[in-house]
Formats: C-alpha cells, structure tokens, sequence
C-alpha cells in the first residue's frame, strides 16, 4: 500500500508506508463522547493512554518530552477558531477541545494529530512559512499530522480501550 499522505518529516516517513487504517467501529465502549457517556476520570484515562500509544507507536522527540495534555469540555479559544485540538510547542503543551468530538474516534485522532505536530521540526519556522504561503488547509504539516492520525486512530482505540479494560 502506497504512503496515504505526503510526509516531509522524515521520521515519520515509515509510519504511512505498508500500513493499513483499522475501520472504526460502532460496538466499542464509549463510542459517543458526552458528559452523560464518559467520566472525567475516564477521559483523563483515555488521554493518558492515548499519549503512551503515541510514544510507543511514534516515539519521541529527542529530549523534549512527551507533551502534557490539557483538555476542557469547551475551550472558548479553540472554539473561537474552531479548533478542536492545538500544540503549543514553545510549552509542549496540547490543549484539547472535547465539544466537537462526537466519537471516541474523532478524540483520538485529534490527540494523534496533535502529537504529530509534537514531533515536526519547529525550530527554522518552515509551519509558519507554509501557514503564509498556502493557508492552514493546504499547510503540508497539517496535511502531514491529519493523514497519519486518520490512518492511526482506528487501532489506537483499539489498544486504548483494551488498556482501559473496555
């Protein structure tokens, strides 16, 4: 199978080769995210072991370590640029918007993506260059970061839930 996305990060060239998307499935536990079908407590579980399935799937990025995770029901900033999820890399920190998210799914692809732009080279600014050049949609980095956490999100909720004994 040929790669899904373009990627011009090199170490993330050989997780989008020879790799196939688990479909998303209706039976899982917590299939549809709302305050009434998930806890805090399981959604602070589910995002801890969502970022150790990234670790282990992707790795890290050289000594800065795995980024720390904040999440809100609604974020009133995100949902002012109708983000859904944001790396901060001078702080490491992703910050998660929950409303928006209908599936387990789609919160795990977020935090995939996310973490993508975790491990993309920031320090030359070529994200902001390209954000200039082409606009957000058409930024190879977010092409990049959406393409691999499409291809992955399928099996990391696989995993995740079976970690969390779903």
């Amino acid at each position: 199978m040929k790669a899904v996305t373009p990627v011009i990060t090199r170490r993330l060239r050989k997780h989008v080769t020879n790799v196939r998307a688990l479909p998303q499935r209706r039976d899982v536990p917590l299939y549809y995210i709302s305050k009434r079908s998930v806890s805090t407590q399981e959604l602070d579980l589910f995002f801890t072991l969502v970022l150790q399935w990234c670790e282990v799937q992707f790795g890290v990025k050289g000594r800065t370590p795995v980024p720390y995770l904040e999440w809100e029901w609604n974020n009133k900033e995100c949902q002012g640029y109708n983000y859904l999820g944001l790396y901060d890399w001078q702080d490491n920190i992703m910050w998660v918007r929950i409303q928006g998210h209908r599936t387990i799914y789609n919160l795990a692809k977020t935090v995939i993506h996310e973490y993508i732009h975790y491990l993309q080279p920031q320090s030359k600014g070529e994200y902001d260059e390209w954000d200039e050049k082409v606009g957000y949609w058409n930024n190879p980095y977010e092409i990049e970061a959406e393409g691999i956490a499409q291809l992955y999100s399928g099996e990391c909720v696989d995993v995740v839930l079976r970690w969390m004994g779903k």
